[in-house]
């Protein structure tokens, strides 16, 4: 059994004996001081930061995050957030930004300055469910995946999120009692029911050095407007965040040196709490953008700083905080891009995300339990047969697909180094009717659905095969360009992430193939038996036989 699946499962004991124990407060004072140590705890020692005289020079650094400025700030607070699900870059196209296993290469590089690092995160560390293309099941691993990155990162707080919450609140809270003292998750607005008090707690401090940070977090309610769990008002209470932080920012103020507010909801909130109490020196917004501005907001003359760092991960920001009193914060915006790319960097991340995570999507079926739905725009009965059943009356348009990358969308996924057979979000892009009855399964049970065929655009063919001249059949896989482009049935794949340079009037002339076959020889007019779709079926593997180990991209 899997780490993931054993911590998941443990939390089901924790879950008794605190229900058993009923204690606690959603009110009470800050937590004592937590040290933070200055390097995540998996996989590197941590680097002296003993004195002034053993910080690096950053003002002669080129590592990718910049604040060069900086002289010997005091404490260094790590921001991210609202990544909703974007672990890593797929690996489609170049120039992706983002990734875990850059966020820890660039902490790393933090430390090595000698920098005291505290790390928050505003949350949205998922999708929806609803919304991911790896369905629920996959949305709930990849959720502990997160969690459990962040703890390796020696993140010290995590804001409560509506987001998040839509994997089931049972399920949310069940995860967060993994956790145990760090990262914690804050919601200073948020009571959870006996049982679960010390999940979602008002607030922390952290140190930093001989300096503390005090942080606490908010939750809009309307957000849970969006939840359908009818077991969210029994496990969770909302009150107003405003009254919630009366209580909480004096005692922050009274307890550390400077105070962080984390506000889970819009962003035109955040000005307002940033307004209402001015003794916040740094108030975390969510982003309506993916990619922020590059300076923070400014508020209350000056002395609160208003971030925030986009979405999906791409972008992370740092607030340095300095010990001369009249010194004020300052902010820098970091592009995870290809500069925390050196050899090693980020390895406990990446074996969390590559080996981990896969075996864990492997052992729980994802790909192979995803929930199939019928295809909206086939005939009733019509399944998938795959492009070697095509290639008995369209041959010189097989020949053409053959030729394209298209064919050979599943190869990079069996790459050894980065595996992604089991991962639903990359097989709905790489195979033939995933999603769908009929559709893709496994490389063992369909194996001649590999690769990006014929049917993923013109729909299962099993019908019309069987009775080629039948009209109704015909009709219903029949699709023209114009039509193609204006449903934007490319972009399904060759989205913004994944194919940023995708333009359909420039990549359609590469795979076009109206007009290539004449229909004129009797035998196209024969329909197929089962035996010859299961012929034609197994030509298709040995056509398809990869040359190039894997290795191949994917760009269109």
């Amino acid at each position: 059994m899997s780490m993931i699946r054993r911590r998941f499962r443990g939390a089901v004991l924790i879950f008794s004996a605190l229900i058993l124990a009923g204690c606690g407060s959603n009110s009470a004072p800050p937590e004592p001081a937590v040290k933070t140590s200055n390097e995540p705890k998996t996989g590197r020692q941590p680097e002296s930061t003993a004195g002034v005289t053993e910080k690096a020079d950053s003002s002669k650094t080129d590592d990718g995050i910049g604040a060069n400025d900086w002289r010997n700030p005091a404490a260094v607070l790590l921001i991210s957030g609202e990544q909703s699900g974007y672990l890593e870059p797929c690996g489609c196209t170049s120039g992706q930004l983002g990734g875990l296993i850059r966020r820890y290469e660039m902490r790393h590089r933090l430390t090595q300055r000698g920098w005291n690092v505290v790390g928050v995160d505003l949350g949205t560390l998922i999708k929806d469910p609803g919304a991911s293309l790896g369905g629920l099941e996959q949305t709930k691993i990849k959720f502990t995946v997160a969690l459990r990155a962040l703890k390796a990162m020696n993140y010290d707080a995590i804001a409560l999120s509506a987001s998040d919450l839509k994997l089931g609140t049972l399920e949310v809270l069940g995860q967060y009692l993994n956790l145990g003292d760090s990262p914690r998750i804050l919601g200073a607005n948020v009571k959870p029911t006996a049982g679960f008090e010390q999940t979602i707690v008002p607030s922390r401090i952290a140190a930093a050095g001989d300096k503390k940070i005090g942080i606490t977090a908010v939750l809009a309610p309307e957000s849970l407007e969006q939840i359908n769990d009818p077991t969210l008002p029994d496990l969770l209470t909302v009150t107003s965040p405003s009254e919630a932080l009366k209580t909480v920012a004096p005692q922050l103020a009274s307890s550390s040196d400077w105070q962080v507010l984390l506000v889970q909801g819009p962003p035109d909130l955040a000005t307002k709490l940033a307004a209402e109490f001015p003794i916040f020196d740094v108030v975390v917004a969510s982003s309506v953008y993916e990619d922020p501005k590059a300076d923070a907001d400014v508020a209350n003359g000056g002395k609160t700083l208003i971030v925030n760092v986009g979405k999906k991960g791409k972008y992370n920001g740092i607030v340095g905080f300095f010990a001369d009193p009249n010194a004020a914060p300052k902010y820098q915006k970091i592009t995870l891009g290809t500069k925390f790319d050196s050899p090693g960097a980020g390895e406990p991340i990446r074996k969390l995300i590559d080996e981990d995570f896969q075996a864990e999507l492997k052992s729980a079926g994802v790909v192979e339990n995803f929930p199939r739905r019928s295809h909206l725009s086939a005939v009733p009965g019509s399944t998938f047969v795959g492009a070697g059943a095509c290639k008995q009356c369209h041959p010189n348009t097989y020949a053409k697909w053959l030729t394209s990358k298209h064919s050979h969308a599943y190869e990079p996924l069996t790459n050894v180094k980065r595996n992604r057979e089991f991962d639903a979000e990359c097989i709905t892009c790489h195979t033939t009717g995933f999603e769908y009855e009929s559709g893709w399964v496994s490389a063992e049970k369909t194996p001649y659905l590999k690769g990006n065929q014929c049917e993923n655009c013109h729909g299962p063919a099993s019908l019309h095969v069987s009775d080629p001249d039948n009209t109704k059949f015909r009709k219903a896989l029949a699709l023209t360009s114009e039509s193609a482009d204006k449903n934007m049935l490319c972009i399904r794949c060759h989205d913004a992430d994944n194919s940023p340079k995708f333009a359909f009037s420039t990549f359609w002339p590469q795979i076009m193939h109206k007009g290539l076959d004449k229909y004129d020889n009797p035998k196209v007019h024969k329909g197929l038996d089962a035996q010859d779709i299961a012929r034609l079926q197994k030509a298709l593997l040995a056509d398809q036989n990869p040359k190039d180990n894997g290795v191949r991209k994917t760009t269109y």
